[in-house]
């Protein structure tokens, strides 16, 4: 080979290698937002508990491999199986498709952001068209179990499936679910009791 088509060979298998290379803001983020400092949920909450999910918060699921997000409107905390294991009690539609990753994966995250374009679109938009964090700049970054969540967040709380059980209507005991349901066509949802794992706000 002469030494004039080897040069050529080599700069362009450098040029393809720095072609291929993603740049470093381009990479995911796997560590905890330093912005982001940890907090104790039964001792350092604040919000108003009849209130906090009033707020548009955002659900995701997932883990390394994979994750979606959506916004929720209802939602609990408290406590289950003892007062020293503080929950998070959310409600998913079998028709979300965080409902599919709910179902495959041990443990999610609830977010709050001050951005209201956030909760907005991931709740118009379903991740089945399109990669919703990316549609909105938003960054993944992982709790150190490989919870999903986005850098962006105002607040985290990670959650671990404690237990579930999928609604059905001979379990509604008033007429307030029975009306709901009767408009709504995304099925009823699938109650999940998350234990606190951590809880993390600016």
């Amino acid at each position: 080979m002469r030494k004039s088509t080897f040069f050529i060979l080599m700069a362009a298998l450098v040029a393809l290698s720095v072609q291929c290379t993603p740049k470093q803001d381009e990479k995911q983020d796997t560590t905890m937002n330093t912005e982001l400092k940890p907090f104790d949920v039964q001792k350092d909450f604040t919000d108003n508990g009849f209130t906090y999910f009033t707020k548009n918060l955002i659900l995701c699921s997932g883990d390394s491999t994979e994750h979606n997000a959506m916004t929720i409107g209802w939602g609990a905390i408290g406590n289950y199986l003892g007062h020293d294991r503080p929950t998070v009690t959310v409600y998913v539609a079998p028709a979300r498709y965080t409902y599919e990753f709910m179902e495959r994966h041990q443990r999610f995250t609830i977010m709050e952001f001050d951005d209201p374009a956030v909760w907005q679109y991931m709740g118009k938009y379903s991740g089945r068209d399109g990669d919703k964090a990316a549609a909105l700049g938003l960054h993944v970054a992982y709790t150190e179990h490989g919870t999903p969540y986005y850098a962006e967040a105002k607040s985290v709380i990670e959650c671990e499936i404690m237990t579930s059980w999928h609604q059905t209507a001979e379990d509604f005991r008033s007429a307030t679910p029975q009306k709901w349901y009767a408009g709504f066509d995304a099925g009823i949802h699938t109650i999940y009791i998350g234990e606190v794992l951590g809880a993390w706000k600016r």
